[in-house]
């Protein structure tokens, strides 16, 4: 039983049977992803009928994505992989998007703020380019691809790990794609004088 999670854009959940989905949850919120993620977990193993226990492996998506919703997911599917001794895939967002879609040449591109977008470029299945951010108009550039959006959830990555698995590919990096710093940053501090 493989539980898949994932908070690239909003918060979602999804267990697998093999390939046979069992359950499917998803909150649309995207800025509610602590919020929401331990409902997520709780919700869709319910669905699917198992306990935390049964649950035999964990896929987490690794971004790209913005800083704080991605990490939730990630810190939450290291945690339950971690404390039940379970195996963990760690899944670049963009491939999971390009293998549900399995077209010979196409871009995968999501909302990546400030006017930019994650890209990503595909041939035959096989990622060419990326995953860099571009601004809109830098995808020009790429003639003969055909654009698709990248937007995933937690369906998308338990499918390709789980092709990934059986195919041999490794999915053992579990740092988060960031690609940029944080929209936010601490502050210098204030100086105090005597």
């Amino acid at each position: 039983m493989l539980l898949a999670i994932d908070t690239s854009a909003g918060t979602s959940t999804a267990v697998f049977d093999g390939e046979k989905l069992l359950g499917f949850v998803e909150y649309e919120d995207p800025f509610g992803h602590a919020e929401n993620i331990g409902n997520a977990i709780a919700e869709v193993l319910a669905k699917a009928g198992i306990s935390a226990g049964e649950v035999t492996a964990v896929a987490i998506g690794r971004g790209p994505a913005p800083y704080t919703g991605l990490r939730v997911g990630m810190a939450a599917g290291t945690s339950f992989a971690t404390a039940l001794g379970l195996p963990m895939y760690s899944v670049m967002n963009l491939d999971a998007v390009a293998f549900a879609h399995g077209k010979a040449k196409i871009l995968v591109s999501s909302d990546a703020k400030r006017k930019e977008l994650f890209v990503a470029t595909y041939e035959s299945g096989e990622r060419i380019f990326g995953p860099a951010v571009l601004k809109p108009e830098e995808l020009s550039k790429f003639e003969g691809f055909e654009q698709v959006d990248g937007k995933c959830n937690a369906e998308l990555i338990g499918r390709y790990s789980l092709w990934a698995e059986a195919s041999g590919v490794d999915l053992s990096d579990s740092s988060a794609l960031y690609l940029r710093s944080p929209d936010v940053a601490p502050s210098a501090g204030k100086r105090v004088t005597g």
